[in-house]
């Protein structure tokens, strides 16, 4: 059973949209792939946590950089590789001046890993933040001292450049649902978990939102929510909600549950209660080390199956169409999320992108490399070329 440290500190935890669509190839993230869903679409939350007790804020991930086209040559170089499309119309700080808040009340950002749509442009944050990287990072060969410095880093070398670079302990034995876990701000209000897999140095965030509830900040843990539901605890019902379906779907629905089951591609018995997919094994996968992955997402079914815990997947494309982000209404948190009943209004939304017949569910968020707003026709030649 899931326990969790007492404690009666709590984060107030606000959702940033940070602007990017992205259409990627699923056979880098999700396994099988069918006839009909080749591509996922992915959207891109950040969130922003503050503990109201000291007056700490600190942002986990921050999305993309709108300059995508700056990004490291080892990392531009495979855009054609993974990804149909990408469009960024903000950089994270954008968002947070917008919403008036300054960047030097940021004390820490932390990564959920270093991939790039997560680490964004941290160069436009002041020296005073610091920045929080998982275990291993700093050990890792060729990440360290950053592009160009290190050729082949993913990372730039002005992310790391004048600034505290902390690498948290995870030595002392604290474990929540088999993750090693670290108290951020000492308190028991957030908690930093290693969640190793997807790439060295993966975290997830375990923000307290009451005394007993919590949001569990995923970053690339998986990205689909088919990777985790249904399951046995939260097998599909006999009729999807009407609220969870899109109004105006590719092809309608409602439709029964046994529509979804017939096309399961993990053939089980019980296909009601097996997650749709598995991370991505296949050569062109993104995750460093596919099983270690899916031994990581295997434990995120406890966290999922809770009552009290709501998973917050970075790339779930239903978080910023149901929930409230800083983008459109800075006063408005996350913390009420199970009063309000969120977990079920989110639950079964992940299934509007599945193919009926062979046919795709839900059609692209975005079609083509854009820049400045708009389609950018020379993108891959520009990008392998810089």
């Amino acid at each position: 059973m899931l326990e969790f440290p007492k404690s009666d500190r709590t984060v107030r935890v606000r959702m940033v949209d940070t602007t990017t669509l992205m259409t990627v190839w699923s056979q880098v993230l999700i396994q099988p792939v069918q006839p009909g869903h080749e591509i996922l679409n992915l959207t891109d939350v950040a969130f922003l946590i503050e503990n109201e007790a000291s007056g700490q804020q600190v942002m986990f991930d921050l999305g993309s950089r709108k300059d995508y086209w700056n990004l490291p040559a080892v990392v531009r170089q495979h855009f054609d590789e993974s990804m149909a499309s990408v469009r960024v119309d903000k950089d994270v700080t954008e968002v947070l001046s917008e919403s008036g808040i300054s960047l030097s009340d940021i004390g820490s950002v932390v990564w959920s890993h270093y991939h790039w749509d997560h680490i964004g442009n941290m160069a436009l944050f002041p020296s005073s933040t610091s920045l929080v990287i998982g275990p291993g990072f700093k050990e890792q060969p060729g990440l360290l001292p950053g592009y160009p410095d290190a050729i082949n880093s993913p990372v730039p070398k002005d992310a790391f450049s004048g600034r505290e670079v902390i690498e948290p302990d995870f030595a002392n034995g604290l474990t929540i649902g088999g993750f090693r876990a670290h108290d951020f701000f000492g308190d028991g209000s957030f908690y930093l978990l290693d969640t190793p897999g997807h790439c060295v140095g993966h975290l997830c965030g375990l923000a307290r939102t009451t005394e007993d509830t919590f949001l569990l900040l995923g970053g690339d843990i998986c990205h689909f929510a088919g990777v985790v539901r249904p399951n046995t605890s939260l097998p599909f019902p006999a009729q999807i909600p009407t609220e969870a379906l899109d109004k105006d779907p590719v092809f309608p629905i409602p439709c029964p549950c046994s529509l979804f089951t017939s096309c399961h591609p993990i053939a089980t018995v019980d296909q009601d209660k097996t997650p749709f997919y598995q991370v991505s094994s296949y050569e062109a996968t993104a995750f460093t080390d596919p099983e270690l992955s899916q031994r990581s997402v295997n434990k995120l079914l406890e966290f999922e199956n809770s009552p009290d815990v709501l998973i917050c997947i970075a790339h779930d494309c239903d978080l910023p169409q149901y929930l409230p982000t800083l983008n459109e209404s800075p006063s408005s948190d996350l913390n009420a999320w199970k009063e309000n009943g969120w977990k079920e209004k989110l639950r079964w939304g992940w299934v509007n992108e599945l193919p009926r017949a062979g046919r795709p569910g839900r059609k692209p968020l975005v079609e083509g490399y854009w820049r400045d707003g708009k389609v950018w026709a020379e993108a891959i030649e520009t990008l392998h070329r810089r």
